[in-house]
Parts: C-alpha cells; structure tokens; sequence
C-alpha cells in the first residue's frame, strides 16, 4: 500500500517540477492566423471604395512587417541550430531586434484593423493588446521559445523546432492571405 503512494507523490512532484521549469510562452501566431482568415473572408463585411487605396497601402505595410519578423525568427533560430549553441547565452541585441520588429508588427496591424469592421476590430484589439502586453510585460512571458532562448531560459531543441516549424508556417500562411485580400480589394475595383 506504501509504495503505490510513494509512487503517486514522486510522480505528482515531477510533474509538479516539470511545469514549473517550462518556459512561459504565449504563441500568438494561432491567433494571428484566425484573424487574417477572417480578415480575408470578410472583406465584403468592411471593404468600402473609399478604403481602398489606404487598405491596400496599410496591408502591404502590414504584410512587409510580418514577413520581415517572420524570416528574421527564422535565420535567427536556424543560426541557433546550425551553430549548435547551448541554452543559457543570453543574446540581448536579437532579443531586442526581434521585439522591435514585432512592435512594427501591431502597429501595422493596428492601421489595417482600423479599416475593418467592429467584429474585426474587435478580434484584432485583442491579439494586438495581447501581443502588447507580452512584448512589454516583466520579460516573464514571450511571444516564442525562440526569444525566451535569446533571454537565456533553458528551452529544449524540441522547443525550439517546434518553434521553427509549426509557427512559422502559420506566419507564412498569414502573409498569403494578406495577398490574397489585397487582390480581393482590388478585384473589387474592376
């Protein structure tokens, strides 16, 4: 009877352990990809021939910020792999390259969201407010494992690969679909 018990309480310490240890990140790509979605299938619910011009000025601006972050994250963390560099070196200055261009990031997204309606207005105030809050928080979250890496934190190869792969596609699929609405408006205007 014991050892079952002993059992149970040094495997709910280890997972007690573990979840303490895991890097605090808040992926926002997700996010970042359901309101461009929305963004793209609802361009008749905003678009307005008066909009025109600024909506197509404000997401080329928008689409240019995200790609630049998005290829920016990827040569960084595939640097970090190819160099083989260990956890634990903090690297302030791409720490501080990555937040700024994530900074240009909402700010464009905020002058694309302005354009919208209410209902998008609404989704985007609250990823851009969200993504806000961690760029400017205590440095105890992060937008990825790659800029907790960067501020020194213990993140695993798995962390980071997943981090490469999975939200940088969804970057990607964000950035097509800001192409694909700024055909949309100007498909309206034939």
């Amino acid at each position: 009877m014991l050892r079952p018990l002993l059992f149970l309480i040094i495997t709910s310490l280890c997972a007690s352990y573990a979840s303490a240890q895991s890097v605090p990140v808040e992926d926002v790509s997700k996010s970042m990809l359901n309101w461009t979605q929305h963004l793209n299938a609802d361009v008749d619910k905003y678009f307005t021939r008066e909009k025109r011009d600024e909506l197509i000025r404000n997401l080329d601006a928008f689409k240019q910020a995200l790609t630049l972050y998005a290829k920016t994250r990827k040569n960084l963390s595939d640097s970090i792999f190819r160099k083989n560099i260990a956890p634990g070196n903090k690297d302030p200055k791409n720490l501080e390259l990555l937040k700024g261009q994530m900074g240009e990031v909402i700010r464009q997204m905020r002058n694309v969201t302005d354009l919208t309606n209410n209902e998008l207005r609404e989704e985007g105030d609250r990823l851009n407010d969200k993504i806000y809050n961690v760029l400017n928080g205590d440095g105890n979250q992060f937008l990825s494992y790659l800029e907790a890496f960067l501020s020194g934190l213990a993140v695993t190869k798995k962390e980071m690969a997943l981090d490469n792969g999975t939200t940088y596609d969804r970057l990607q699929q964000s950035i097509n679909l800001l192409t694909s609405t700024q055909e949309k408006i100007r498909g309206k205007m034939k």
